[in-house]
């Protein structure tokens, strides 16, 4: 049977190879065998977008990498189609360098693992789940003043197809618009400094302010109000779609939100002298969620997420059910506090469950870390990993 699978005609591979919308997809095509590796080109789906020169806030420029990542759901495939055992599988982040070389990623902090060991792609099955792209100076990890980015089609006059656009909210709340080529950030709103949060959903962009008002940006980069205000009393706001509706996580601090300004301090002098860590920001310390009524234009407070899962990434916040992974726990948030960039590999973060509202960091609670990859941090597998076409 494999050698029919292998015989297959080459314009018909061909055929196949083009209709992948998926880079991990394209890469388990060509790990079958000799002849579908030569008939499918290495994806560049997450390929490095060259070096950009972009204006930050206070008129400093410099060079900046735009990295796109793909967060999928990891299937171990069963060797035995006869077996009753269930398959497993996780929650990982994958983004690829040069070379057709992949990473996996902490979805929370898009961490890599200290050591490498190698992975053969035909044990595992890769699910598209969502996508993200995020900032890095060159030589540094995080783009300090720009706090999200996603990528703006552009308009269909647009001839060149290396031209791209991309929305950000940087300098602590401002919405901008950035065109390769541009010398300068274009403001959409000068009314308005609060933004903390964009989304996609279903090829429409969506932003929300400190306040809770959200609004859809229209093709033209005109920002109009979609729904009516939340006026929740949290200091942070995240939009999640979930099953097709929309929801906002408020989240309550234990202080005031820092300014970009200290976190790229906080990055040149990463230790006191003393060599104690720098304290980086309120903490956490409750979450309230809120669904979209979109019938009667109002906002439904949410008492549980029953299965579902809210991660509230670095660069994407996403949602999953608990039930297509081998460990993890429903009705819970994970998220991100300015502590977890101290911790390497699945437990980092910290996860918030809604019926006890509680916090724990995930170090501590390994049965809520076994939904990302690795499922236990212990073992003698690494934290990251690399696979190869």
């Amino acid at each position: 049977m494999m050698s029919r699978w292998a015989d297959l005609p080459k314009e018909l591979l061909e055929m196949i190879s083009k209709r992948l919308d998926s880079g991990v997809d394209a890469l388990r095509f060509r790990a079958v065998c000799t002849s579908w590796r030569c008939s499918a080109s290495l994806p560049s789906f997450d390929q490095e977008i060259p070096p950009l020169l972009l204006m930050l806030p206070q008129s400093n420029s410099a060079d900046a990498v735009l990295l796109r990542t793909t967060v999928c759901r990891m299937e171990l495939v069963r060797k035995d189609p006869n077996s009753s055992s269930l398959s497993k599988s996780w929650l990982v982040k994958v983004g690829e360098s040069k070379y057709g070389k992949l990473h996996l990623l902490s979805p929370l902090t898009n961490k890599k693992a200290d050591a490498a060991t190698s992975l053969d792609f035909l044990d595992f099955k890769f699910v598209r789940l969502s996508k993200a792209v995020f900032l890095k100076w060159s030589r540094r990890f995080l783009v300090f003043g720009i706090n999200k980015v996603v990528l703006f089609p552009m308009p269909a006059s647009c001839s060149n197809i290396d031209e791209f656009g991309m929305l950000a909210i940087y300098h602590e709340g401002k919405l901008g618009y950035w065109r390769s080529g541009d010398v300068h950030w274009t403001l959409l709103d000068d009314k308005n400094f609060q933004y903390d949060d964009i989304i996609v959903k279903k090829d429409q962009f969506y932003v929300i302010d400190r306040w809770g008002t959200v609004s859809w940006i229209h093709p033209s980069l005109k920002v109009i109000q979609y729904c009516p205000s939340l006026y929740g009393c949290g200091a942070q706001k995240n939009l999640v779609e979930s099953c097709g509706d929309l929801y906002v996580v408020d989240r309550y601090l234990d202080g005031e939100r820092r300014t970009w300004e200290y976190y790229e301090d906080y990055n040149d002098n990463y230790f006191h002298s003393s060599g104690s860590r720098m304290q980086i920001g309120p903490k956490a310390v409750y979450f309230r969620v809120y669904k979209l009524d979109e019938e009667r234009g109002n906002w439904v407070y949410v008492k549980s997420l029953d299965d579902r899962v809210f991660v509230l990434g670095m660069d994407c916040s996403f949602s999953i059910s608990c039930r297509e992974f081998s460990g993890g726990i429903g009705n819970c948030i994970y998220f991100v506090d300015g502590d977890d960039f101290a911790v390497w590999g699945s437990t980092a973060g910290h996860v918030f469950q809604l019926e006890d509202r509680s916090i724990e960091k995930l170090a501590v609670i390994p049965e809520f870390s076994e939904i990302f990859w690795p499922p236990n941090a212990g073992s003698s597998t690494s934290t990251n990993l690399d696979v190869y076409a």
